[in-house]
């Protein structure tokens, strides 16, 4: 076995046990005080210098900060998601309506076991790594762009993050040069029509009506306004009309999200869902009011950085496969527009043929066996860039 997964896998109890205590006290977005109360107390026993409270919940923790740079960033993100777990096993929620259905206790867990190898070799090590503990991934406008703009990517080189991902096995890695996730924006549509009795629907506007050829129409942005060739996303997951069966109502509301893989049709896509969504109204007499948010940009991984990555992970024993993009968004792509540096995904599946039991899913769960992969990828990538053998 490698040194480095060797190393990784004698933590694995304790990786465990990390990673269950925080499943079983979720926080979500801005809330991670508990959690990240006991990450600066691990990190501070390490002797690690240790800054709390960046970007509100975040944690900074830092080996040699005394030592030249160019600086190594790691991170992980550890915010949970307000989703009731339907699992069930030795360890699940104990905090009704919140989740850790994307992994973010584990990405928390490797990363602590990463530092407490790192920081028994410290001296060996000749340049700063910093272990960037991050809040709220999962809102937009959060953890990630709040630390760009708090300044602490200043003196980083280079950022390396991964995800645990269940459709992947165990030892296996799955990255991709170029865009890899998409653009995460949301857009809100308001409709102002004449509301009345539902027995009398020629005596008004019905926006409801207009919500839904609204809805209908805004599909034919994928399929006849962007190229077939470029993948892209439009859908409204949320429809607000109306208190009463019987009566029609003066207004609703429509709220989703656009994504794609390219600048290009990203900035097209606002102009669209205006022009769509004010044609439609107008057709029924009616107006609309859009708003449309930019969130995360679209994540690309330098070619260069996919490469040094997965060379460490092959180093392991582990096998790595070029992945399709996804059209999930992840907001390390805010690091990846400052800094160069990789993102990717950690297998964590057993085997088991998954449906729908993947991320933000209730029934969302790992193979606890990904944990050391993680720590020793970390580890193994930090060493191969001091030159350094384990």
């Amino acid at each position: 076995m490698p040194a480095a997964l060797e190393l990784a896998t004698a933590l694995q109890q304790e990786l465990v046990d990390i990673r269950r205590d925080l499943h079983q006290h979720p926080e979500i977005a801005w809330e991670e005080v508990r959690t990240s109360g006991k990450v600066a107390d691990y990190c501070e026993r390490l002797g690690l210098s240790v800054q709390r409270h960046a970007a509100k919940t975040g944690v900074i923790a830092v080996l040699n900060p005394g030592k030249p740079g160019p600086v190594l960033a790691l991170r992980a993100d550890m915010d949970a998601l307000p989703i009731q777990e339907e699992n069930a096993g030795p360890c699940v929620s104990a905090n009704p309506g919140k989740g850790h259905l994307c992994g973010h206790d584990a990405h928390t867990a490797m990363l602590l076991g990463t530092a407490k190898l790192l920081a028994q070799r410290q001296e060996q090590i000749p340049f700063p790594v910093r272990f960037i503990f991050q809040p709220a991934e999962e809102v937009t406008g959060g953890g990630a762009e709040l630390l760009v703009k708090e300044g602490h990517l200043t003196g980083i080189a280079e950022i390396i993050g991964l995800h645990v991902n269940p459709m992947l096995p165990v030892g296996c890695l799955g990255v991709r040069a170029g865009p890899f996730m998409a653009s995460m924006d949301r857009f809100s549509i308001d409709i102002e029509g004449v509301g009345g009795h539902g027995a009398m629907p020629h005596l008004t506007h019905d926006p409801v009506l207009a919500a839904a050829e609204i809805i209908m129409a805004l599909q034919s942005i994928v399929s006849r306004r962007v190229d077939p060739l470029d993948p892209a996303v439009v859908s409204v997951c949320q429809v607000d009309a109306g208190s009463a069966f019987n009566v029609i109502p003066p207004r609703a509301r429509l709220q989703g999200t656009a994504r794609s893989l390219s600048r290009p049709v990203r900035d097209r896509l606002p102009k669209w869902i205006e022009e769509i969504a004010a044609g439609v109204a107008a057709a029924h007499g009616q107006k609309t009011r859009v708003e449309y948010v930019y969130g995360t940009p679209v994540l690309v991984n330098p070619a260069e950085h996919v490469e040094k990555i997965s060379r460490a992970f092959r180093a392991l024993g582990g096998s790595v496969v070029d992945t399709r993009p996804t059209m999930g968004g992840e907001d390390f792509a805010c690091y990846l527009e400052k800094i160069p540096g990789c993102f990717a995904f950690l297998g964590a599946g057993d085997g088991t043929p998954l449906t729908a039991q993947c991320f933000h899913h209730p029934r969302f769960s790992i193979d606890e066996r990904a944990l050391p992969w993680g720590v020793a990828l970390f580890l193994q990538f930090v060493c191969e860039r001091a030159g350094i053998s384990l």
